[in-house]
């Protein structure tokens, strides 16, 4: 695909959910091989077999608020809501998992705790254990682990002067 419909894809993205999608632009412009290679992960970022959408999406929300100043948390409300979670879900998730299910709340701790490198509590990572099968695990860690990829880029790139902490519509 020629690079010029490669940016108009980025464009189109940028105008579907009102974000600047600069810090990619530039990776395309720059360095096609590396767009490539971003591009390809982008499906595994999303990747979602058999967690629930609300699990998905609450450890998004969960670790992409670790690693982010705001804007990429907004993309990814907008994200949760297109996929059909509840705006009560989401709000909870962004108010630091108050008012979460006590399984979501759960998730919602793990992912904080996994994507900020912090101690996990040995009864937590249990109760975690108990309520996803082996798929769901792989799934939620990946769901955790890739939420970082896309604010340490922009940030690298020196987007991240542009992040400004954002009130988050949901």
């Amino acid at each position: 695909m020629s690079n010029d419909i490669q940016l108009q894809h980025i464009r189109e993205f940028s105008e579907r959910y009102q974000y600047d999608n600069s810090y990619v632009e530039q990776m395309l412009i720059a360095s096609p091989t590396c767009y490539e290679k971003f591009n390809a992960f982008v499906p595994l970022s999303h990747h979602r077999e058999q967690l629930s959408v609300e699990a998905f999406w609450v450890a998004k929300l969960a670790a992409m608020q670790v690693a982010d100043c705001g804007h990429c948390v907004q993309l990814n409300v907008r994200m949760a809501l297109e996929s059909g979670v509840d705006r009560a879900i989401i709000q909870s998730s962004l108010r630091g998992g108050s008012g979460l299910p006590a399984q979501l709340l759960d998730v919602f701790t793990f992912a904080t705790c996994v994507a900020s490198s912090q101690s996990i509590d040995f009864d937590l990572e249990q109760r975690v254990k108990q309520q996803l099968n082996p798929t769901q695990q792989v799934e939620l860690s990946v769901c955790i682990a890739t939420a970082a990829m896309y604010p340490t880029i922009k940030r690298a790139l020196g987007y991240g002067k542009s992040c400004r902490l954002v009130e988050i519509d949901v």
